[in-house]
C-alpha cells in the first residue's frame, strides 16, 4: 500500500497532496467510505480501490449538539452532527475528554472516534458536572450519571 497521499486534518476536513477537498459530494462520498484495513491502518475505500489515510487527531468532528430534556430540565438524550451531516445519537460510556480538555466519543457504532469541536464542547460543557467526594466530572444522561 502507498504511503498516504489523504490527510484528515484535526477539524475534519480532507486535504489530497496538500489541497483541501472542497467539492461537496466528493468530501461526503470520501467521509461515508473511511474504514479501517485488516492491520488497523485508516483508509479510504471505493470499490475494489484503497488508499492510506493520515488523521491528525480523531477522522470525524463533532460540529454540534441537540438535546432531549424532560419537562424538568433533565438531560435523557444527545444527538450528534457531525461533519460529514449525519446524525446519530451519542453512546455516553463513549464519552471521554482527552488532552487539552477536548472531549471525544465514539460514532458509527462505536468504530470510529470523534472529536468534538469548539461549538460543540460549548454546548456539552453546561451539563458537565463535578462529583465532590470521588473528585471526577461526569454527565448524567436519562438519570445515569457517565464518568468523564
Amino acid at each position: 500500500m502507498k504511503e498516504a497521499l489523504i490527510r484528515i486534518n484535526k477539524e475534519g476536513r480532507w486535504f489530497i497532496q496538500g489541497e483541501e477537498i472542497t467539492h461537496r459530494r466528493t468530501y461526503l462520498l470520501y467521509n461515508k467510505n473511511l474504514a479501517y484495513d485488516e492491520s488497523g491502518r485508516l483508509i479510504l475505500r471505493i470499490g475494489q480501490e484503497t488508499c492510506p489515510v493520515e488523521a491528525e487527531d480523531a477522522p470525524f468532528v463533532v460540529k454540534t449538539l441537540e438535546f432531549v430534556t424532560s419537562e424538568q430540565g433533565r438531560l435523557e438524550s444527545v444527538w450528534l452532527i457531525l461533519n460529514d451531516e449525519s446524525g446519530e445519537p451519542l453512546i455516553p460510556e463513549t464519552l471521554r475528554i482527552g488532552t487539552d480538555h477536548i472531549p471525544y466519543c465514539r460514532v458509527r457504532g462505536g468504530m470510529f472516534e470523534a472529536r468534538f469541536s469548539r461549538g460543540a464542547y460549548q454546548l456539552l460543557a453546561p451539563f458537565i458536572q463535578h462529583d465532590e467526594q470521588e473528585k471526577h466530572f461526569f454527565i448524567s444522561i436519562d438519570g445515569k450519571k457517565h464518568p468523564l
